[in-house]
């Protein structure tokens, strides 16, 4: 199985390299655990002192979920979700090389741009670091981004779903990580397309469901049931987290060009052979350790009628399954981007 993975520096390259890199399973006596994997905010500032409901969280199931538009996003917003989602943005930074992007953004040409989906907001900062001249905007339906921020850096709450009324056109428009949060991708694409000024980029970074297994490893475990479920529990609700490899023909649709597709395979654990996939494999654990009682929780209860207890015993053996040199499993890394016609 191969994957295009793009290596060079941090900078705003005019066309990544692309290399192809064998995702190979490694011998249970030769996979090694990697170490480091701590990953902590530095940036946190309170705002419980704004007095508005857009600040405000409700509690369930001893997690905390957004107050604006209640419901609409199943993922809980607390501090131990905040640091997992500054873990996530940690391995897509070294999926990607320790790049934010992958389009071939020029600073020069950057004015405007959005990040919306924005969580944390340490995408939307770092990317306004790297380009002080860009005014840049992160949206999110939870305010929890931190208040020290760069000047050219503005957070709001925003439903990407609502009607885009922005009174300006962006360069570029960046959206990671937004298969659980998104209802239409196809009207979502649409308003990136309308909201964009001529020439400028769009791009797309997200993981496709369900999870594979790079043989029949996942037969009969948890992990497969669990995956099975969550993707019952997003249709039932509307939403759809194996359109992540149909961005590419999304974005044709809308009118993009020169649309181009990265995918990486991310390992669950440090099965795999080569180092790159070894590393990451170790971090994504880490994450899927951290997150998948708040991935299940507010879908399973919620949605499948499934106990608490239930959610964590069941959590408890994907942890188990998660360390088992013999399960192969991961998730494609999908990062897609185009550019509006001038």
């Amino acid at each position: 199985m191969a994957s295009n993975i793009p290596e060079g520096p941090s900078a705003a390259p005019e066309a990544p390299k692309i290399i192809p890199v064998q995702l190979e399973a490694e011998s249970p006596t030769q996979a090694t655990e990697l170490s480091g994997i701590a990953y902590v905010r530095e940036i946190r500032s309170s705002k419980a002192s704004v007095a508005s409901s857009l600040y405000e969280s409700i509690e369930e199931n001893g997690r905390t979920y957004h107050k604006y538009k209640e419901g609409k996003y199943f993922l809980p917003n607390d501090e131990l979700e905040q640091n997992r989602l500054d873990l996530q943005h940690h391995i897509c930074k070294m999926s990607l090389h320790d790049r934010l992007f992958l389009a071939p953004l020029k600073a020069s040409e950057l004015k405007h741009a959005l990040d919306f989906g924005t969580g944390t907001g340490i995408w939307a900062i770092e990317f306004a670091d790297q380009f002080p001249n860009c005014q840049v905007i992160g949206s999110d339906l939870s305010m929890i981004q931190p208040e020290m921020i760069p000047r050219n850096l503005s957070f709001e709450i925003d439903d990407i779903e609502d009607t885009w009324v922005y009174p300006i056109k962006f360069n570029f428009i960046h959206g990671r990580l937004m298969a659980f949060a998104m209802e239409s991708p196809a009207s979502i694409f649409k308003n990136a397309f309308a909201s964009l000024a001529p020439g400028g980029y769009f791009e797309m970074q997200d993981l496709h469901l369900p999870i594979r297994g790079l043989d029949d490893c996942l037969e009969g475990t948890t992990m497969a049931r669990s995956s099975a479920l969550l993707l019952d529990a997003c249709t039932k609700v509307g939403m759809d987290p194996t359109t992540t490899d149909r961005y590419k023909s999304l974005m044709e649709a809308v009118g993009f060009v020169d649309i181009k597709e990265v995918v990486i395979e991310w390992p669950i654990g440090t099965w795999a052979k080569g180092e790159y996939h070894k590393r990451i494999g170790a971090w994504f654990r880490r994450d899927m350790e951290v997150g998948t009682e708040g991935i299940l929780m507010g879908l399973f209860t919620r949605i499948l009628g499934m106990s608490r207890e239930e959610v964590l015993e069941m959590v408890a053996e994907l942890k188990r399954e998660m360390r088992d040199p013999k399960i192969h499993a991961f998730q494609p890394f999908h990062v897609v981007y185009g550019r509006k016609p001038y």
